[in-house]
């Protein structure tokens, strides 16, 4: 198992069950999936060849391509990137990657910015070479935008996402009211 998955298994359910504010375990708050988005507003299809292969090596999981809206005048649709989402041990294996691998080592990266949601936290990747493995490829990978990671909570308040996300070491900074 996950070392993460199991630290929030052993650790964060019994800590937030111990603390008395949810009365069932079945309340428990927990973090449901992880959509991973990479694209932008080209629709050439070297681009997109290389924002699926980009999640693809990345995560490890075929990645979807994403359309455009459909307008009145144009009714193709035309492909304008890829998604990945990521469940269970998947999700918690990426985060164990992004938090300890990926996070520090990037320049200039302070913490993430405090959620603005109640159940979905949003933060954008904009350097992808973070990421040791697009190194060697780095040529096919030049104009691709940045990555878009958004993760799923089972919880109602951003309180719950703040605690939540402190629980699974995610490094928010303090919010400033």
């Amino acid at each position: 198992m996950n070392p993460l998955q199991n630290h929030y298994l052993s650790t964060v359910r019994q800590d937030t069950l111990l603390n008395g504010q949810i009365e069932s375990v079945d309340l428990l708050p927990y973090p449901k999936k992880m959509l991973l988005n990479l694209g932008g507003s080209k629709t050439d299809e070297g681009y997109l060849l290389s924002t699926l292969s980009c999640l693809r090596i990345i995560t490890g999981r075929k990645a979807i391509l994403t359309r455009e809206k459909a307008n009145k005048q144009d009714t193709t649709k035309r492909g304008v990137g890829g998604k990945v989402t990521l469940r269970g041990s998947a999700m918690y294996a990426f985060l164990l990657t992004l938090l300890f691998r990926i996070l520090p080592n990037m320049s200039q990266f302070e913490g993430l910015a405090a959620p603005q949601d109640s159940c979905v936290y949003s933060f954008n990747i904009k350097d992808i070479f973070a990421f040791k493995e697009l190194l060697p490829l780095s040529p096919y990978y030049v104009g691709v935008a940045s990555l878009q990671c958004q993760i799923h909570f089972t919880t109602s308040t951003k309180e719950e996402v703040v605690g939540l996300g402190k629980s699974l070491q995610l490094c928010f900074l303090p919010s400033l009211k």
